[in-house]
């Protein structure tokens, strides 16, 4: 279940500036390798029959030495939606919403752009009804190998 913190984590590798965070989820959305992470460990651990994950934003910001601060945030939506059994008068071919909720996923690190280590510093869920928490014990202090990272940070300015 370390799985979903890493998969966060590692959707996390892009950058920005203490004062001047840039935003680079488009970059790493577009990603198939950091995206499938993502949907990947919500299809381990995420609950129903329409449970999605959805990275809902990333920022970098330059910590100079090559080093990137990187923050991130993804939603993992739980839910399940069944058909209205046959029998409950008016209701036939309607579904019924059994279960719908989201979790929030917050992760912070520091990405070496020179080798593409990602060390992750901190993680956190929000509106956990379910007990994912317990699965991103042990995430801290990981970690993790981002290919192309440099793909993912913005231009260094010109001078």
């Amino acid at each position: 279940m370390r799985a979903l913190a890493l998969a966060c984590c590692a959707l996390l590798a892009s950058a920005a500036s203490p004062a001047e965070p840039v935003d680079v989820t488009a970059r790493v959305a577009a990603r198939p390798d950091l995206a499938g992470r993502l949907a990947d460990a919500c299809a381990r651990v995420c609950q129903g029959n329409r449970r999605e994950a959805r990275l809902r934003r990333v920022t970098v910001f330059p910590l100079g030495g090559d080093r990137w601060r990187v923050e991130g945030e993804a939603a993992l939506r739980n839910r399940q939606v069944q058909a209205v059994p046959a029998g409950l008068g008016g209701l036939v071919g309607r579904e019924l919403t059994l279960f719908d909720h989201t979790a929030i996923v917050r992760g912070r690190g520091i990405l070496d752009a020179a080798s593409c280590r990602l060390t992750v510093e901190a993680v956190g869920l929000e509106g956990d009804r379910v007990g994912l928490g317990r699965l991103l014990d042990g995430a801290v202090g990981r970690v993790e190998r981002i290919e192309r990272c440099r793909e993912l940070l913005p231009e260094p300015p010109r001078r």
